[in-house]
């Protein structure tokens, strides 16, 4: 017995001892806690046996994972020596270890010398009290007493990044793949330089990354290096980027959706159902995915493949609105109107918010020729508006309606309605000025209107034209035709802007020119009457 404890006693000196050594050296517990190697300033230590025996002690139960005796250890040692730098940034290390984190700040900003080491610590303690600002700021101590602190680095690229300092972040994460050249940092790196459209370096991060691994756990880079070859529009060399991605793994439908962005963003719509069918193909369960190719279809003209792809999908049981409304457009471009009705109801019905469906029945009955029953269904819709976007667009559709439908009163006061909630509507200011110039009424109020138009969309050669025809109603012929001469250059396909050339002409006493202008017009459309019948005059 005698024997064991002697043995026990002898080990704890011979620990003590060379923990003395290691401590007086600039060693101790700090090497179990950072990876940053900066050694510690020691030379002006006070010395007190008692207190490093504590200190010693403290260091063992640590080891251990005796961590509340350590702490009582580590404060025993501090009444001895309560300016040892070395004794309390352990143990103000082992509180931060133990979450007690007000206490290891408390301790940390004791410390003097403030080294690298324990401003990272420091920083570490605001970080995990949500104090963002002085975190940062001694992170950057941190960095500033030791430029090779790859962790202040690290923790300052993600507050960065946190508070959208973008700039800032890249410049850390800059001086994180400078210490840790691997493939994630350059690939964090490349896409927030792309975020920030530094398409060049991005090129050059992510193809770092790919060096550092090109094995298909790396998709990412390969798919950031793609994305940053289209952006610097060489798509030939994303597309190629692409296939050496494709070629490491057919499988992985990241790479697929990412074309298909990359078409879809490009109005490359062949490419893109080509896209889509892999997406489609490889994760046959994505009823989104197969929906969005049922789109693309649509938007190509294939339309019994379309009708043919969303009719299988209501058939397993995908009830969602898009499935009919596809449908039912598929139906309108065939002039099946009455499978469009049955098939928007059921949209109406499913989900009444959504005006593309109150809109297509509207559309279907016009083609009908049911212009009351148009505007009835169309009124029904604005009682399930949800915001003055979608009203604004079923307004339009009735007055446009109503104004067809010889309601001309009551087409005003619609988009006088409509005006009220966008005054800023130039569609609708040009129908309104343009519906009025027509029937030679208000036309001061019409005349306002459209010069807001104009101010809104200087260029529009068809608002220039309803300009020029509230000027020729108003009397004023030669303003009347410089503006219609200027809507010719811009719209020169136009058959309505050559019949108002050839009545100006002839309101001018230029009956051969008025004739030219109107030969123009039935050149592009020869089914028009008013213009045959001015032909005849």
């Amino acid at each position: 017995m005698n024997i064991l404890k002697n043995s026990a006693i002898i080990l704890k000196l011979s620990l003590v001892t060379t923990l003395a050594v290691m401590i007086l050296s600039g060693c101790g517990a700090k090497g179990r806690m950072t990876t940053v190697t900066e050694e510690r300033t020691t030379t002006n230590e006070p010395i007190s046996p008692d207190g490093y025996n504590h200190f010693a002690n403290a260091n063992i139960l640590e080891i251990l994972e005796a961590y509340t005796e350590a702490l009582a250890e580590y404060e025993k040692a501090l009444k001895y020596i309560p300016e040892s730098a070395v004794i309390r940034t352990d143990y103000a290390r082992l509180l931060f270890r133990l979450q007690m984190i007000p206490d290891a700040l408390d301790n940390a900003l004791k410390v003097e010398p403030k080294t690298s080491d324990i401003c990272l610590l420091i920083g570490d303690c605001y970080r995990f009290l949500e104090k963002s600002q002085p975190a940062i700021d001694y992170y950057r101590k941190a960095t500033v007493l030791d430029p090779e602190n790859l962790n202040a680095y690290w923790y300052l690229a993600g507050f960065y990044r946190q508070f959208g300092l973008i700039d800032s972040a890249i410049s850390a994460y800059y001086q994180v793949a400078r210490l840790s050249d691997t493939y994630r940092i350059w690939q964090e790196l490349g896409t927030m330089l792309g975020q920030k459209e530094r398409y060049a370096e991005a090129l050059t991060a992510f193809s770092n990354a790919v060096r550092h691994n090109p094995e298909k756990t790396n998709i990412n880079s390969y798919l950031g290096l793609a994305s940053a070859y289209d952006a610097l529009d060489s798509l030939d060399r994303a597309r190629e980027i692409l296939d050496q991605a494709i070629a490491l793994d057919k499988y992985d439908v990241r790479i697929f959706r990412h074309m298909l962005s990359m078409y879809l963003a490009r109005q490359d719509i062949k490419n893109a159902i080509a896209a889509s069918e892999q997406v489609v193909a490889l994760v046959p369960s994505d009823w989104t995915a197969q929906r969005r190719l049922g789109v693309l279809l649509y938007s190509d003209g294939q339309l019994d493949r379309a009708d043919s792809l969303f009719s299988n999908r209501i058939d397993f049981g995908d009830e969602n609105v898009l499935n009919y409304f596809y449908r039912g457009r598929v139906a309108i471009e065939q002039k099946r109107f009455d499978d469009a009705l049955g098939l928007f109801l059921t949209v109406t019905e499913k989900e009444k918010p959504f005006v593309d469906g109150w809109l297509n029945r509207g559309f279907v009955y016009r083609a009908m020729d049911s212009l009351d029953r148009a505007i009835e269904v169309q009124k029904q819709g604005l009682e399930y508006c949800e915001d003055d976007k979608n009203r604004v667009r079923l307004l339009f559709s009735i007055g446009a309606t109503q104004e067809q439908n010889g309601q001309f009163h009551e087409a005003v006061a619609t988009f006088q309605k409509l005006i009220d909630l966008d005054r800023d509507n130039a569609p609708a200011l040009n129908y309104l000025a343009y519906t009025l110039a027509d029937r030679g009424e208000q036309l001061t109020y019409a005349l306002e209107l459209i010069e807001r138009a104009i101010a809104l969309a200087p260029d529009n050669g068809a608002y220039i034209d309803s300009y020029a025809w509230v000027h020729f109603k108003l009397g004023n012929v030669e303003m009347a035709l410089d503006q219609l001469k200027k809507a010719v250059t811009l719209m020169d396909s136009d058959p309505v802007i050559f019949e108002h050339l050839g009545d100006v002409y002839k309101a001018m006493g230029n009956d051969t020119e008025a004739r030219l202008h109107y030969n123009r017009a039935l050149n592009i459309d020869p089914d028009s009457i008013s213009i045959k019948e001015k032909m005849k005059q």
